[in-house]
């Protein structure tokens, strides 16, 4: 099995914990994204879309950090996949992807991206992507009053999906401490090891 990745991306880091918490073997590819590596014949070959993650198991190739979560946790019979709550896990992955990604993204991108780059932050942007943060961290932050983890009494993949994009909060000052309850949570996914063990550099 081939995994292909960045450590820096919050996409990789969910599927990369993931792969620690459940021991897969596989084998680690590191895509050198500054570089371009994504946008080589070779890579390109494995994922057209020129993005990572992307995972290579035999014959079959899995592209999207969500599915990649789940065809993994399916592969090894993972509680972190629970049939019976399939379509909630599926509600968190596919809002986490929607809504919660986008308005972390953005931020990421003008506060930390940019200036790697040499670019000034659009602070506009700024502003835009942290109401949106906080307009979907409040509904997280509701859902999760009385809950330890998104779906169930246990952790699940949506749990890591949702997770990922807050990797950079404290380094792009979104203002978590505003929502207790995802605070909570949040403390729970960092307190694994494979969390802490795939905590990138610029992460503060």
């Amino acid at each position: 099995m081939k995994y292909y990745y960045h450590p820096g991306s919050p996409n990789c880091r969910k599927v990369s914990a993931l792969i620690d918490l459940l021991g897969i073997d596989a084998e680690f590819v590191f895509v050198n994204l500054p570089k371009g590596d994504q946008a080589k014949p070779e890579f390109l070959a494995v994922n057209p879309n020129g993005m990572v993650p992307a995972l290579v198991d035999g014959d079959t190739t899995v592209l999207e950090s969500n599915c990649i979560l789940i065809y993994l946790a399916e592969k090894v019979g993972s509680d972190l996949w629970s049939e019976a709550d399939r379509i909630e896990i599926l509600r968190w992955m596919f809002w986490e992807q929607s809504h919660f990604m986008y308005a972390t993204g953005m931020v990421f991108f003008q506060k930390l991206l940019k200036p790697l780059l040499g670019q000034q932050p659009d602070l506009a942007r700024v502003d835009e992507g942290i109401a949106k943060f906080r307009r979907h961290a409040k509904a997280l932050d509701g859902h999760l009053e009385g809950r330890g983890w998104l779906v169930g009494d246990a952790m699940t993949v949506a749990d890591l999906a949702v997770a990922a994009n807050l990797t950079y909060a404290e380094a792009t000052g979104l203002p978590i401490e505003e929502f207790p309850n995802v605070r909570r949570w949040y403390a729970a996914i960092e307190a694994l090891p494979a969390w802490q063990s795939t905590r990138p550099a610029l992460a503060g």
